[in-house]
Formats: structure tokens, sequence, C-alpha cells
């Protein structure tokens, strides 16, 4: 029978039309490897490949259908659980009280037949079994009621306003082709195409004039067809990932994201995991004056579509971006992303500028070195030029600020990020100090968080100080600890 709704009494199958959609998924995934056989496989003597290609489609369909009849799962008062496996079975089992994310896809074929892929995180970084429990496939219905029974949610009126953080604006598509991902995804399919033809040596009359036409055309018409499909296709990337974008505040607080066109998703974040947010600035997007804001929370996990892990919304305008990662914080954007920052020490800017100058001085000096270099003369204005502009915006992004909850710092080049954290979300701080900064007098302080994946610093300040923000962020924390031989510390909270 289908699967009934939970009430925390007996075990609970998944819904009986995965048995069509788990199948049709997986040959849609095995497609290029029956094309490849079918293509290699034609003649007498290869037939056993289409057989063995046959025989892998059989044993898909067959793996596709079993799972309905080995999982199953049961919702209890406080436990979540997990049975599935043929011949190895597990028992996969999480307090509900660890739960921190409920995060709900489905792809086009899912959202043919009304179903969805519920993805329960448990806040463990390291991985593990019980890190996150997958149930692929319930009812849409059902899984909306399980994010918001699993998450401890009231149930949510459809008639009541919503207070919304952020909605997609068509405009933001402008910042797309100034994104690495995204152009990066259209690089690889390039690259797979170009393979792909040279692994078979096609040689239809069509390539081979295009071929013809290609050597003869000037340079700078194959970069601005190689420009323009990256834009095209980083365009197609934007509006199939964030298509729908709406950021939504939950009745506990937390946040729910809703996005996508052919896979849809909705991530629900637990207001009280949340630490804090963080501001990314990548070059080419602060270039065109933006920004894209994320959610530093606990349960989080890499999903393998090439998102940043606790992305609240794509690459936008920096003055919205602010507002939206003010907006998840709760507070004036004075007290958050936008509050004004401590400048460093004058021996901070002397080590970013002799750490972005020095190494290209040496390579400028190998160069004019060897005579029989005549670029030389273009090159190293251009080495120099670039390397003291990267030092200048490495100087003018270092910056900290302590606000009445918050704790604010900033620093990057390549990429500026502004990190917020929640003063009670620090639960300990650890401390490193290189060669050059010890001579400097310097400190780089690490806030460690249950969501930290170790980005969370304060650059080079003067230990004075940066015992001062420990001080103030953990009050009673401080303890008689030892820079060791590699130059770390750490104090955790006791």
């Amino acid at each position: 029978m289908t699967s009934s709704p939970s009430d925390g009494l007996g075990w609970q199958r998944l819904d009986r039309r995965m048995l069509v959609v788990h199948p049709a998924v997986d040959l849609i995934k095995l497609v290029p490897v029956l094309l490849v056989i079918a293509i290699t496989g034609g003649t007498s003597d290869d037939r056993w490949r289409l057989g063995g290609g046959i025989a892998l489609a059989v044993a898909v369909l067959a793996f596709g259908i079993s799972r309905w009849f080995t999982t199953s799962y049961r919702i209890g008062t406080d436990r979540v659980e997990l049975r599935t496996g043929l011949l190895r079975r597990h028992h996969r089992s999480v307090h509900r009280d660890r739960i921190r994310t409920a995060d709900l896809t489905a792809n086009p074929a899912h959202r043919l037949f009304g179903l969805a892929v519920v993805r329960v995180g448990t806040g463990r970084r390291e991985g593990g079994d019980d890190a996150e429990l997958t149930l692929d496939a319930v009812r849409r219905v059902e899984a909306e009621r399980l994010r918001a029974l699993l998450l401890g949610e009231a149930p949510v009126d459809a008639d009541a306003p919503v207070p919304e953080l952020a909605r997609l604006r068509w405009t933001w598509v402008r910042f797309a082709p100034l994104t690495f991902s995204a152009i990066a995804v259209v690089g690889v399919v390039w690259l797979g195409l170009f393979r792909l033809a040279e692994e078979f040596s096609l040689r239809a009359p069509v390539t081979e004039t295009l071929r013809e036409g290609a050597g003869r055309a000037p340079v700078w018409l194959g970069a601005v067809a190689l420009l323009a499909t990256a834009v095209f296709g980083a365009a197609v990337v934007f509006v199939e990932g964030w298509w729908g974008y709406r950021l939504t505040r939950a009745d506990d607080g937390g946040l729910v994201l809703r996005r996508g066109l052919l896979t849809r998703r909705t991530l629900s974040l637990e207001g009280r995991r949340l630490r804090g947010v963080e501001l990314d600035e990548p070059l080419l997007v602060r270039l065109g004056r933006g920004a894209r804001p994320l959610a530093l929370t606990t349960g989080l996990r890499a999903d393998g579509q090439g998102e940043h892990v606790g992305a609240v919304g794509p690459a936008m305008p920096r003055r919205r971006a602010h507002q939206v990662a003010a907006g998840v914080l709760g507070v004036g954007e004075e007290e958050g992303t936008r509050a004004p920052l401590v400048r460093h020490p004058r021996a901070a800017v002397v080590r970013r500028l002799t750490r972005g100058v020095g190494p290209v001085l040496v390579v400028c000096a190998v160069l004019l070195a060897r005579p029989e270099a005549p670029a030389d003369p273009v090159v190293v204005p251009i080495l120099l030029g670039a390397s003291v502009l990267l030092a200048v915006d490495r100087i003018r992004s270092l910056g900290h600020a302590l606000t009445g909850t918050h704790l604010v710092s900033r620093h990057g080049a390549w990429v500026r990020r502004t990190v917020v954290l929640r003063r009670g979300g620090v639960i300990g701080w650890r401390l490193t100090q290189s060669l050059t900064q010890r001579r400097a007098g310097l400190v780089t302080l690490h806030a460690v968080t249950a969501a930290g994946r170790g980005r969370y610093e304060v650059l080079d300040v003067g230990v004075d100080r940066a015992l001062e923000l420990v001080e103030d962020v953990t009050p009673g924390l401080l303890a008689p600890f030892v820079i060791d031989g590699r130059g770390a510390g750490r104090l955790v909270r006791r």
C-alpha cells in the first residue's frame, strides 16, 4: 500500500510511485554508457557488449524497484529511524533534537509524479552514517508535513502572511557571467563535446566545413563566440538554479529558502542554530558591484550541485545583499555587514604589502636577469602593477568590529569575505602566529563555532587586541595557554 502520514506509530513505506521514478532516473543516468556501448558494439565480434549493456540496464531496473521493498522509515516521538539495504541491511537512527535542517528537493521526474526527496541534516560536519537521512521519495504534501514536524514548526496557514526577506529579481542575471562556477560549468560542457568528437573521430561534412571556416576566421571572432556562449550558458545555469527564488522567515526565527526550475528545492534552517552570516564578493562580482549572502549554520553539507554551502541567495546588487544579510540576522545593517570596521595596525599593512609584492619582485628580478626574454619590458610592469593593486585591495579589505551582539571581520582579495558571528555562537578560539607575525607582534584569531569551517578569521591583529576580543566575546574564557612550536594555540570553553 502507499505511504500513509507518519504518526509516530509503526514503520512507513515510501510512496509506491517511486517504483516508476527510481528506475526511470537510473536509466537516464545510464544513457551515456549505453550510447557508448551501442556505438562501439555494432559489429558481429562485439555483440557481447550490446548484450552486456542490456543486462546492465535490467540490473539497474531491478535495483531501482528493490528500493521500495527494502526501505522503510519511522518518525517517533524522540527518534527518526531509517532501514535500507537488500543484501546488507542498514538501520540508522538519530535523535530528533539533533536535527538541524530539512531539505526538500524534487527533480523533474519527482515533480511529474508529485513526489519529493526529504534530506534531514543532523549537524555533523565530518559525515558518517547519522550525518544525513534521506527519504526518497514521499508525496509532496507529506514531505512538507515532515519538514515542519521534524523542525518543530507550527502548521502553516496558507492564507497567513509570511515574512519575506528576499525574492528573485531578473535583473540579477547580469551577475551570472561574473561567477566562476557558472563559467566553469560551460567550460566543462565544451571540453566534453570536444573530447567526444575526438574519441569517435567525427568526420561529418558539417564538422569539416566548420573546421575549415574556423581556421580562416580571425582570433577575435572565436573569442567573441566563446564569450557569448559562456554568458548564455551562465544565464541558463542561473535561471535553472534560482527560478522562483524566495527567502522567508519561519515562525521559530529560522529561514525557508525555495528555488529551482527543473529541480525544485526547499531548504529549512533552524533559527536557534543560525550562527551568523557571510557576505562573499568574488573579484568579478565585486567589480560589478555585487555580492552573495550566505548563512552560517550547523547541519549544512555540500550537495554536489555547484552551489556554495549555505547560500541564501544568488549574486545580487551589493546594497541588496547587505539588506538580506541584515534580515537573516534580524538586526540593522549597521550592526551587521555594514558595521564600521576598525583598521589594523601599521605592521599588518606592511605585512600585506610585503606578501603581495615580495614574491612578484623576485620573479621580475629573474626575468630581468635573462637577456633573451624580449617581453620583459612589457611583462615586468604588468606583474608589478597587478601585484601592487592586489596588495592595496587586501589592505583595504582588512578590518574587524565588535558590535553589541556580533563579531564582524573582513579580509580577502580574490574573494572578499565579510563574516558576522553572533557572540553566543562562538564556543572557542584558535590563535596562530607565523614567524613574520611574531616579529611584527601580530596574531591571527580564528573564532570556533559549531558551524565553523575554518574561515572565521580576524587576520593580523595585535596580540593585546586579540586577547581583548577573546575576553569581550567570551568573558571568563581566558586561561594560561602556550603557542606551541608550530605557532598555534587553542582556547576552548570549559
